[in-house]
Formats: C-alpha cells, sequence, structure tokens
C-alpha cells in the first residue's frame, strides 16, 4: 500500500464532491421531471406543452451545480478528514 501525498488527497475529495454533487443533481431532476410528468398526465397536457407554458413550474426545476459548489463541498470533506480528533 502506498501512501497519497497531499495533492493525490485532495484529488481523491474533489472527485468525492462531484459525484456526490452529481447524484444529487441527478436525484433532484428525476424527482422534478416525475412532478411534472404526474402533472401533465392530471390535466391530460403534454409534458413539452406543459413546460413551454408553465413558468413557475421552470422556477421550480433544479439548477446545476457551479464549480464553487463542488469546491465548497470538497472543503466540508477535506475539514472532516483534516481533523485531529
Amino acid at each position: 500500500m502506498t501512501s497519497k501525498n497531499h495533492f493525490e488527497i485532495r484529488l481523491e475529495v474533489m472527485k468525492m464532491a462531484k459525484e456526490m454533487m452529481d447524484a444529487h443533481y441527478n436525484d433532484s431532476m428525476n424527482a422534478w421531471w416525475t412532478m411534472v410528468n404526474n402533472y401533465a398526465e392530471r390535466h391530460s397536457m403534454v409534458v413539452d406543452e406543459l413546460v413551454k407554458q408553465s413558468a413557475e413550474l421552470m422556477k421550480t426545476k433544479p439548477a446545476m451545480y457551479t464549480p464553487k459548489d463542488i469546491m465548497d463541498k470538497a472543503q466540508e470533506l477535506y475539514g472532516f478528514v483534516s481533523k485531529k480528533d
């Protein structure tokens, strides 16, 4: 087993943070599309038409994360790793 230097550890933490952000975004988008599909079905509408017509609905659509969001999550994770409790 080789030990990793601090750059390799930070890279691993960044990868974990991105994977977590990807999973959260994908889960949020899946939930949003399920809600949209259910609403469209209840009101006998085509999903594409519903999305085009509803500005309010589009306000609830999850936003894609930013690089800063990934950095913030990585810092949160790295803070846990570097604690000396």
